[in-house]
């Protein structure tokens, strides 16, 4: 990917120092849910169906009812005292077991003009929104970050002090060299043992075939996958009018000042045909896929697809 000669609101080259753990977008994503659609390995739990019986529940704590919850769920006894609906919540073997596989490649440090921060930064706030929803639920999550290499490999725990363990590996993480999306999806889908929930966070810049092989191997392995491709509205609508120097951002001696009328219609064909492919291909796989733009609060895109996400199942 390319970086236009604008000004990109990092502060000496880093990412804001924003804590990962924003209580406003916490907050927002604490009454979703983030529920599996195949049958996974481990208990039943009010959230997931698992192929294991004969084990027993131990009741954990009560949650207020929130629109798309399960009403058979709904404690009628608090009901009838407090005239406030809520559900239980139990404690047991965790069922759902979840990775989130977050590139951490140069072309992730792509801040589009106008935006808060970078593709990058704002992956970093997806996967820790998504771990402290996992976590809220009481299964298990563990993270893998990467550029043309695994940088770090976190197994999935299901205690809430896990989740201090995963914000401080993405935030000692940087957007860095080159990226190896397809070949790295490979190994994680031979590293990680029993079916799980996989989920990647990705700009997806690499070959459209490439990646759907990887998927179909993620697939093979029984993981449910879901994808999560994070983009600037730079980069999907290419704003530039002037001469701009555009950037490698993975391989810094790759330089290039141009017109962008010149090749603005090219890329945006090419843009939307690799769109297209992935998104063809995800469906066909049965993944789960939604685009990301950074331009909007990481709230509300987030909460908008766990939304749709629930209301599907």
């Amino acid at each position: 990917m390319t970086q236009p000669e604008v000004a990109t609101g990092l502060e000496n080259g880093k990412p804001a120092t924003a804590s990962l753990l924003d209580p406003r977008m916490l907050a927002a994503v604490s009454r979703m849910e983030l529920v599996a659609k195949q049958v996974m390995d481990g208990f039943v739990t009010g959230l997931h169906r698992s192929p294991h019986i004969g084990f027993a529940l131990d009741f954990a704590q009560h949650r207020q009812y929130a629109p798309g919850d399960d009403v058979k769920r709904i404690d009628w006894r608090v009901y009838a005292k407090a005239d406030r609906y809520y559900i239980k919540q139990y404690e047991v073997t965790t069922n759902l077991k979840a990775h989130l596989i977050v590139d951490a490649s140069g072309s992730m440090r792509y801040q589009g003009q106008g935006d808060a921060m970078s593709k990058f930064r704002y992956a970093q706030f997806v996967a820790a929104c998504l771990a402290y929803l996992i976590l809220h639920q009481q299964d298990s999550v563990g993270l893998i970050t990467f550029d043309s290499k695994i940088r770090e490999f976190i197994p999935a725990r299901s205690a809430r002090s896990h989740l201090v363990t995963i914000t401080q590996a993405l935030d000692r993480t940087e957007a860095r060299e080159e990226s190896g999306i397809a070949t790295l999806l490979h190994e994680v889908a031979e590293r990680l043992g029993q079916r799980q929930m996989v989920i990647l966070i990705s700009d997806l810049f690499d070959d459209a075939e490439n990646l759907m092989q990887a998927f179909h191997h993620l697939r093979h392995q029984r993981h449910e996958v879901l994808v999560i491709q994070i983009m600037a509205q730079d980069e999907l609508t290419f704003p530039f009018k002037k001469f701009t120097l555009f950037e490698n951002l993975e391989t810094a001696t790759q330089k290039l000042r141009l017109d962008p009328a010149s090749v603005r219609a090219a890329y945006l064909g090419n843009l939307q045909r690799h769109l297209e492919k992935v998104k063809e291909g995800c469906n066909a796989l049965r993944i789960s896929y939604s685009l990301l733009k950074t331009n909007e609060s990481v709230e509300k895109a987030l909460t908008g697809y766990l939304a749709r996400r629930m209301g599907s199942r």
